[in-house]
């Protein structure tokens, strides 16, 4: 629904119940009686009347009074609201559902992502190129490469690595034991610093700050 604010009009019924919250009018005195006769509770305020608390006013389906309508108006509230609801779209001969006009650039971005991958999965299965498919066909030519020096003589520098590895795995298990101990080592004194300079600086506050 796209709609606009609408003022409440003597003899309308009101699709929605309507609230006026307690608030400064800003009306003189003299309006006292207005607000008396609608059974609003108000007081004068520096001259001016305000209401002490919400007052519901009008109730779904009731009809819009001409008290009601005069002081919605005076209180500058637009109760209610006039717009379409959109019931289909049509574009170019075809006919589709609202939801259409919900599209995002999130979904639109999901949506290109699926074709892609879809592209690049049947093209992977028939055996065409194209450039959604290449990246995972070199990919997948490589690994065909790799399993081929593994279990044969032929070699290459990154076969090479993997035959390594899979001649000896603790030998890497020992090189990547040391590494992460560095990682954390070198965390560490980072945190250290971060810690001592947040007490240097509670220090300076607690030193300084009564003299501010």
């Amino acid at each position: 629904v796209h709609g606009v604010p609408a003022a409440a009009r003597a003899g309308a019924i009101a699709p929605c119940d309507v609230t006026v919250p307690a608030q400064n009018t800003g009306l003189g005195p003299e309006k006292t009686s207005f607000f008396q006769a609608l059974g609003i509770t108000t007081k004068i305020s520096r001259g001016t009347i305000e209401i002490l608390s919400d007052v519901g006013l009008i109730k779904t389906g009731d009809k819009v009074g001409a008290s009601e309508a005069t002081l919605l108006n005076m209180l500058n509230i637009s109760p209610f609201s006039f717009g379409l609801i959109i019931q289909q779209v049509y574009d170019n001969g075809s006919v589709y559902s609202p939801e259409v006009l919900d599209i995002t650039e999130a979904s639109l971005q999901a949506r290109f992502l699926e074709g892609v991958r879809n592209i690049a999965s049947v093209c992977l299965e028939i055996g065409y190129p194209t450039l959604a498919s290449i990246p995972h066909s070199v990919i997948n030519g490589y690994k065909r490469v790799l399993t081929v020096a593994v279990e044969t003589d032929y070699t290459f520098p990154q076969a090479e690595k993997v035959k390594a590895f899979l001649a000896d795995p603790s030998a890497f298990a020992a090189v990547a034991a040391p590494a992460a101990a560095a990682e954390t080592a070198a965390a560490a004194p980072a945190a250290k610093e971060e810690a001592k300079e947040e007490s240097e600086e509670s220090d300076e506050d607690m030193g300084f700050g009564l003299f501010d």
